[in-house]
């Protein structure tokens, strides 16, 4: 029967137009993914050279300060006035106390800039390896997305030749049955039994059908029947 024919066409470019779907959306999900990555490893490298800004911001402070506390000790011994001395001695334990505290604070920037470089690298060959894969993969999809259209292209092809001989009434009838019974609407009937619902027939509507070989819908599901005459029936219905 040429509407089963038109059928597996139009199954044809149902299941390859849906996997075209679905590639089209692992393309997406790969590309999103990479995007992540992407930001991640800015994110990290922003944090990385933020730290070592902030280190060599400290240790620069630090050289100063010591610098200065080397200028203190060295007035030190030329001061003669007990007040200057006294001043002087207070400015030196000062210095000494901020000192302290930017060494300590040093060394805290210093762990965090060692465990920065590190997230940063991780990240950074993260990246490069997702980069790797999804570039392969996306080549991949397209590939197939671009077979996939050549393929659905020759059945839509194959299906404008094929329904010009059809009635148009007939077609239109063909087409609702397809859609709203998810791309099944012309189905065998077996030892009077519709293989789409799997029910049987009634026998004088069963008769008829074999005898006429008109277009009939199944009184139960309501699909488009046909009958395989030149084949012997088996004795178990199609599962």
């Amino acid at each position: 029967m040429q509407l089963a024919t038109l059928q597996g066409l139009d199954r044809q470019v149902r299941e390859k137009t849906d996997l075209r779907g679905r590639l089209e959306k692992e393309i997406v999900t790969l590309d999103s993914q990479l995007l992540q990555q992407r930001e991640a490893a800015t994110a990290a490298r922003s944090e990385k050279d933020t730290t070592e800004a902030r280190r060599r911001d400290l240790e620069a402070r630090l050289e100063d300060e010591e610098s200065k506390m080397k200028d203190r000790r060295m007035r030190l011994n030329r001061v003669r006035n007990e007040k200057e001395l006294q001043a002087l001695r207070h400015e030196i334990e000062v210095g000494k106390e901020q000192n302290q505290l930017l060494e300590e604070e040093l060394l805290r920037v210093m762990e965090a800039a060692e465990a920065s470089g590190a997230a940063s690298a991780e990240s950074e060959r993260l990246l490069s390896e997702l980069q790797v894969t999804v570039t392969t993969q996306v080549t991949e999809y397209r590939q197939r997305i671009s077979e996939l259209d050549q393929a659905v292209q020759q059945h839509r092809d194959a299906r404008t030749r094929m329904v010009d001989g059809l009635d148009r009434a007939l077609l239109r009838k063909y087409e609702q049955i397809f859609e709203r019974r998810g791309g099944t609407a012309v189905v065998e009937v077996r030892n009077g039994i519709c293989l789409g619902c799997h029910m049987n027939l009634p026998p004088q509507f069963y008769n008829e059908l074999q005898r006429l070989r008109d277009v009939r819908l199944c009184p139960n599901c309501h699909r488009i029947l046909f009958w395989r005459g030149e084949r012997l029936e088996s004795t178990e219905p199609e599962r």
